[in-house]
């Protein structure tokens, strides 16, 4: 069972939230809107340590919030009702976390299940570069931000592996819930997605 239960929890986003992923298909897994258009990477600034730090607890404290409940149903229900969980859950906890860090964090995947686990468009240089170790930046508006690479971890396989390999069950929810479904065909350790996290000012 221990095997199973952490098999949904980076489907991004998942991203991100975690997948990435782990998401209500009406909203994104911060708790606002992505970041406009016009703010950019400040090249060659960085965030302090201690925003580093912040921004790592976020994450951690994401992981930990969804894995818990993730794994509390897994327990309960199988693979099948965690997946409707990332679906209906998903969203309120990341915001939930992100409300109580003072922060907006959520995820996305290289290749999207959710089509609105979209990143900041801060970001998407970063993500067309597959950028895959954790990079923190500072942006045009002041705050610091951070992209944190998710890789495929092999309990994972079940959702996002080829689809041959799929258990029909967990094929089939994933066609219910998401039938533009992209997040799958991935191998073991390739990078599947990234936690993006902004961090106001204070």
């Amino acid at each position: 069972m221990n095997h199973t239960r952490f098999n949904i929890l980076f489907w991004v986003a998942s991203l991100a939230m975690v997948a990435n992923g782990c998401s209500s298909d009406s909203t994104t897994t911060g708790v606002t809107e992505a970041e406009p258009s016009s703010v950019t990477i400040v090249p060659g600034d960085k965030p302090t340590q201690e925003q580093q730090d912040r921004m790592l607890a976020a994450k951690g404290a994401l992981f930990s919030r969804l894995s818990g409940r993730l794994m509390e149903v897994m327990g309960s229900g199988g693979p099948v009702a965690a997946i409707t969980v990332c679906q209906q859950e998903a969203a309120t906890i990341a915001s939930e976390v992100s409300a109580a860090q003072g922060l907006q964090i959520g995820r996305t995947g290289v290749r999207l299940r959710n089509p609105n686990n979209l990143a900041p468009e801060w970001a998407s240089s970063l993500i067309k570069a597959s950028t895959d170790t954790p990079t923190f930046v500072k942006l045009s508006n002041g705050h610091s931000a951070a992209l944190l690479p998710i890789k495929l971890q092999g309990q994972c396989l079940m959702c996002h592996g080829p689809k041959e390999q799929i258990a029909p069950v967990i094929q089939g929810q994933l066609t219910k819930l998401y039938p533009n479904d992209e997040a799958t065909g991935f191998e073991e350790g390739e990078l599947r997605g990234w936690f993006w996290i902004d961090l106001p000012n204070g």
